[in-house]
C-alpha cells in the first residue's frame, strides 16, 4: 500500500451547470452512453459497480444515486431563484460565479479500502465486479464530509452530494451555492466573494484553511493526512506533449544509468572470479610447498577480504539495478499511457505451416510439375500476406482515427484560448477607454464636483436629476438608473455608479454647448 496517504479536495468556480454535467454526476445514462464514454482512453466507468454509487440527501441519509425526481440542474436553478439570482445578459462577455463544484477524495488504496474493505477489486476495463459489497466506512466518511460542507455553506445550499464508486478511485461530487449577506440590507444572496474571497490572495488563504479544517474534522478520523502545500515548491503543469518529452528524456537517462550499472556488475563479477582463481592458485602453491603456511594464510585473508568487499558492492549495485529497471518500466508505462496517438503497431502473430513439396519429381513432364508446385506455394504465401496486410491496415486506420481525434482536441483547445484571449483584450480595451474618459472629465473642476455629487447620490440609493441646462436639478431630467443589482458586489456597484455618472454629466455638458 502507498504510504503517502493524503486527503484530496478540489474546488472549481461555476458560472453555469449544464444538463450533461448533471447527468454524469447522477449517472442518468443508459448502457450505450456508458459504452461510448468508455471508448475514451482516460474514462473507466464500471457498469458492474454502478449499483454501489450513492448520495447523501438533505436528511443526511444514504440514498441510491439519482433518487430525486428533479435533476441536479433543475434543483440548482430553483435555489438560485429563491435567492433572487439574476445573471448578466446572455451576450455579456463576463458572467458571475453562481456555484462551487467540489470533488473530495484521497489516497487510491485507502479510499478503495474504505469502500470495499478486503474484497478483491479488478480495475481492468470490462472486468466483472458484481460480487462487491459496499462497506459502511465509505458511507460514514461521506456523511462526515457532508456535515463539514453543511457547517461551512449551509445545508440548504448543498444542491447535490454524489459518491462514485464505479471509477478508479472512490470520490465525492458536491454542488454548492455560495451565499452571503449584503452589507446594507442584510439580505441573503449568491455571493462568491463571501465564501472564497475577493481576489486570488484571499482565495489562496481560504483554500489553505479549508484543507486544514477538512483534515482536522474529517480526514484525521480515516487516516487521511492533510495534503502538502505547493507554496515554495516547483510545481508545474505541463502540456501533454511536453509531458511526453519529459518522460522520454527521463527514460533515456534511466536507460543510460541502467547500462552503467550493468557494466559495473560485470566488472565486479570478473573481479570476484579472479579472486576465486587466485585462491585456487595459492592452494596449489601451498600443496606443492612453493609458499609457507604463514604466507598462505596472509594471502588467503587478503583475497577473501577483497571478495567480501566485491560481494557487498555487487549486492548494492544489483539492488540499484533492480530499482532502476522498475523506474524505467514505470516511465515506459506512463509514456505509453500519455500517448494517445504515437503508439507502435502491434506485432501480430500469424500461424501458418511453411509450404513443402511432398510429391516426387516425375520422370516426364517436369516443367508442368514445377509450374503446378509454384502455383500452390504462391497461393499459400499470398493468403498469408493478405492476412498480415489486413491486420496492419486496420491498425493504421485506428492510428489515423486517433490522430484525428487528437488534432481536433488541439484545435478545440486553441480555439478556446483564442476566445479567452479575445475576451480579455476586449475587456482591457473597455476598461482603458473608461479610465481615459474618467480622467478627462475629472480634469475639469466644475465637472469633477458635479460627478462626485451625482455619484454619491447614486451610491447611497438616491438618484438626483441632472438639468439639461447644465444647472441644478429639475423634474424633467432624463437620467435613468436601475439601482444596485441583486448579484452585484459593493466595489463593482460603486464603479458602475461612477462610470454612469460620467456618461450622464458628459451628455449634459454636450447639450449645454449646443445651446
Amino acid at each position: 500500500m502507498n504510504t503517502d496517504i493524503k486527503q484530496a479536495m478540489h474546488v472549481e468556480a461555476g458560472k453555469s451547470f449544464g444538463t450533461a454535467e448533471a447527468n454524469e454526476n447522477e449517472r442518468r445514462w443508459n448502457d450505450d452512453k456508458i459504452d461510448r464514454k468508455n471508448q475514451e482512453p482516460t474514462n473507466h466507468y464500471d457498469k458492474t459497480r454502478m449499483k454501489l454509487n450513492f448520495e447523501i440527501g438533505s436528511d443526511r441519509k444514504v440514498h441510491p444515486l439519482g433518487y430525486q425526481e428533479k435533476s441536479l440542474e433543475v434543483r440548482l436553478q430553483e435555489r438560485l431563484t429563491e435567492l433572487g439570482w439574476k445573471p448578466f445578459k446572455p451576450d455579456s462577455k463576463i458572467q458571475p460565479n453562481c456555484c462551487a463544484k467540489f470533488i473530495f477524495g484521497g489516497n487510491h488504496d485507502r479510499t478503495l479500502e474504505m469502500a470495499f474493505g478486503t474484497q478483491a477489486v479488478n480495475l481492468d476495463k470490462g472486468a466483472d465486479n458484481s460480487h462487491l459489497q459496499r462497506c459502511p466506512e465509505i458511507e460514514q466518511w461521506a456523511k462526515d464530509v457532508y456535515d463539514w460542507c453543511a457547517k461551512r455553506y449551509g445545508q440548504e445550499n448543498i444542491i447535490g452530494f454524489q459518491v462514485h464508486l464505479d471509477e478508479s478511485s472512490p470520490h465525492i461530487h458536491a454542488l454548492i451555492v455560495p451565499v452571503g449577506q449584503r452589507s446594507k440590507s442584510g439580505r441573503e444572496c449568491v455571493m462568491w466573494s463571501a465564501k472564497f474571497g475577493k481576489n486570488r490572495y484571499e482565495y489562496g488563504r481560504i483554500l489553505r484553511e479549508m484543507h486544514t479544517s477538512l483534515y482536522e474534522e474529517v480526514g484525521s478520523k480515516y487516516g487521511l493526512e492533510r495534503g502538502d502545500s505547493i507554496v515554495g515548491r516547483n510545481v508545474q503543469h505541463l502540456h501533454k506533449r511536453d509531458y511526453i518529452r519529459k518522460l522520454a528524456k527521463e527514460a533515456k537517462q534511466a536507460e543510460k544509468a541502467l547500462k552503467g550499472l550493468q557494466a559495473m556488475i560485470r566488472k565486479l563479477e570478473r573481479e570476484m572470479l579472479a579472486g576465486r582463481n587466485r585462491l585456487k592458485e595459492i592452494d596449489e602453491a601451498l600443496a606443492s610447498g612453493k609458499i609457507t603456511l604463514d604466507r598462505y594464510e596472509a594471502q588467503k585473508a587478503d583475497i577473501q577480504k577483497l571478495i567480501t568487499e566485491y560481494q557487498e558492492k555487487l549486492e548494492d549495485k544489483s539492488n540499484k539495478l533492480h530499482a532502476k529497471e522498475h523506474e524505467l518500466e514505470q516511465l515506459t508505462k506512463d509514456a505509453a499511457k500519455a500517448r494517445s496517438v504515437i503508439q507502435p503497431f502491434r506485432n501480430h502473430k500469424v500461424d501458418f505451416t511453411p509450404p513443402q513439396i511432398t510429391e516426387k519429381v516425375p520422370l516426364f513432364g517436369t516443367d508442368k510439375w514445377i509450374e503446378r508446385q509454384n502455383r500452390l506455394i504462391a497461393k499459400q504465401f499470398t493468403e498469408i500476406v493478405r492476412k498480415i496486410e489486413s491486420l496492419y491496415r486496420n491498425d493504421a486506420a485506428r492510428q489515423v482515427e486517433a490522430a484525428q481525434r487528437n488534432v481536433l482536441a488541439d484545435y478545440g483547445e486553441l480555439y478556446q484560448l483564442r476566445q479567452e484571449n479575445k475576451i480579455l483584450s476586449d475587456t482591457n480595451e473597455n476598461l482603458e477607454s473608461e479610465l481615459n474618459t474618467l480622467l478627462c472629465q475629472l480634469a475639469i473642476p466644475s465637472v469633477r464636483n458635479m460627478i462626485f455629487a451625482v455619484a454619491d447620490a447614486l451610491i447611497s440609493g438616491q438618484p438626483i436629476p441632472v438639468s439639461s441646462e447644465g444647472g441644478g436639478g429639475n423634474s424633467d431630467s432624463d437620467l435613468r438608473w436601475d439601482g444596485r443589482r441583486q448579484d452585484e458586489e459593493e466595489d463593482e456597484y460603486k464603479r458602475r455608479c461612477l462610470m454612469h455618472t460620467v456618461q450622464v454629466v458628459r451628455n449634459s455638458q454636450r447639450k449645454t454647448i449646443r445651446r
